[in-house]
């Protein structure tokens, strides 16, 4: 195996995993309102307690060996999806968040930390779904009472930095095929 894990060397800082790397970008060299100091801890807590969950239950829905197996993952990952939509913009009824209540970012109308570490999986979903498992993301396994994360979903995606630093389809499902996906779902146009 020929894995890869982001690092960072910046002077004597050495930052490991992608995440970290995204957050200390965010703190040490991109724009403040990226990762402002007054919103990390909610930003932090929706990452570690809403958003990584969701990515546990896709990654439990593309990685399931049967098509048992994939519908109960499937159940478990709208049910996540739908945790997500409920959180998104929670903190906006809060009077410290009140610059902070327009727009269709995770800060309103400020692409955050939470946009750039959400942004590539997004992609994953949007790209895996259909191929391994016959599902479109945005049609079919997003809950339809998800109004607030599909906006979410939508206005990330077409964000230009999304879209030009998005790795290709193909490559995605290689690394997919590679590391993770030993089943087909029937009707599911892929190849393993």
């Amino acid at each position: 195996m020929n894995a890869k894990v982001p690092l960072l060397e910046h002077g004597d800082n050495l930052v490991i995993e992608s995440d970290l790397v995204t957050k200390y970008v965010a703190q040490h060299v991109g724009e403040e309102g990226m990762y402002p100091y007054d919103a990390r801890d909610e930003m932090d807590s929706f990452l570690e307690e809403t958003w990584y969950p969701v990515v546990d239950r896709y990654y439990d829905y593309l990685c399931a060996s049967s098509q048992k197996g994939a519908d109960a993952a499937r159940k478990k990952f709208c049910v996540s999806l739908r945790m997500l939509n409920d959180e998104l913009f929670i903190g906006r009824d809060d009077s410290s968040f009140e610059h902070f209540k327009n727009g269709d970012f995770f800060l309103g109308e400020q692409f955050s930390v939470v946009e750039c570490i959400a942004g590539p999986w997004l992609q994953r979903f949007l790209v895996t779904l259909p191929y391994f498992r016959g599902v479109d993301f945005m049609t079919e396994i997003l809950p339809e009472e998800c109004t607030r994360l599909e906006k979410w979903v939508r206005a990330v995606t077409a964000r230009q930095s999304v879209m030009e630093s998005a790795c290709s389809d193909d490559e995605i499902l290689a690394a997919a095929r590679k590391y993770y996906v030993s089943y087909l779902s029937p009707g599911a146009p892929g190849v393993l």
